[in-house]
């Protein structure tokens, strides 16, 4: 494995081109919530997705988004082109195959992640869509590493634990240069589990980290305990107040919802 992943000798998932102008023109101001509308509605399962997350209680939609021109108009282009990315990852990283169960794990403690970290942006009035790619991404070397293990036959997942977490960052830093992903991405992915974390790139590992916390919860015990955020480091890095973890505990049933529409 470290051979390969040194040789750059491995075959990397595509991320869909489509996925990648929805989320520039989503960001072009000389570019509208048409333009968006368009892209989404060219893939007929991109726009499926997009229309079922749309209308999970996340977005508190009261009344059925039927179209993804409704959509861009209900949530915004920027929250459209997240589902959008989102499930262009989904379809580039979970694959069929022995370890299937695996990479769904992966998956829904991922999306939970970057719903978390969305909302710590949120309340911190930094960039909520950068936020939400990051903390979704944080840990996107462990389906290549998974996926690449699908060939060598069965593994014990105690291994298979041990060998994602020896090569995940490696194989997660080749895929940001493969998919050109932005510099919050490669430093969350660079620094996931790094105690020294450069100023420059620290809100934004330290809200993935924060939001990772979160989602370790919700997909241990199906809730989020306020009381175990308040003394975790990450939120101490971020200065937030025992009332913002409050109301980020309580996104743990929203996110729930979401996970459902969009797995």
């Amino acid at each position: 494995m470290s051979e390969r992943l040194a040789a750059r000798d491995l075959e990397l998932p595509v991320l869909p081109k489509l996925a990648q102008e929805v989320t520039l023109a989503a960001s072009d101001p000389l570019r509208g919530a048409a333009d968006v509308a368009r892209l989404v509605e060219r893939d007929p399962a991109l726009c499926a997705r997009v229309l079922r997350a749309s209308n999970s209680v996340m977005y508190g939609s009261r009344v059925e988004i039927v179209s993804v021109r409704q959509a861009v108009a209900r949530i915004g282009m920027g929250e459209v082109a997240s589902l959008a990315m989102a499930a262009a990852v989904h379809g580039a990283l979970v694959k069929p195959g022995p370890y299937q169960a695996a990479l769904l794990t992966w998956w829904r403690s991922s999306l939970a992640t970057g719903l978390f970290a969305k909302e710590i942006a949120r309340m911190r009035r930094q960039a909520v869509d950068s936020a939400f790619l990051a903390g979704l991404l944080r840990r996107v070397g462990a389906p290549v590493v998974i996926n690449l293990l699908t060939a060598t036959g069965p593994i014990k997942p105690d291994l298979l634990d041990r060998l994602v977490a020896a090569y995940e960052v490696e194989a997660g830093l080749l895929l940001c240069q493969a998919w050109q992903l932005s510099a919050h991405v490669h430093a969350v992915v660079t620094y996931c589990n790094s105690e020294a974390v450069p100023d420059q790139c620290a809100d934004m590992v330290h809200t993935s980290r924060l939001a990772a916390d979160a989602s370790g919860s919700l997909m241990s015990s199906g809730t989020v305990d306020a009381r175990a955020l308040h003394g975790a480091p990450a939120a101490v890095a971020l200065n937030l107040y025992p009332d913002d973890l409050d109301r980020l505990a309580e996104f743990a049933g929203p996110i729930k919802s979401a996970l459902e529409a969009m797995s």
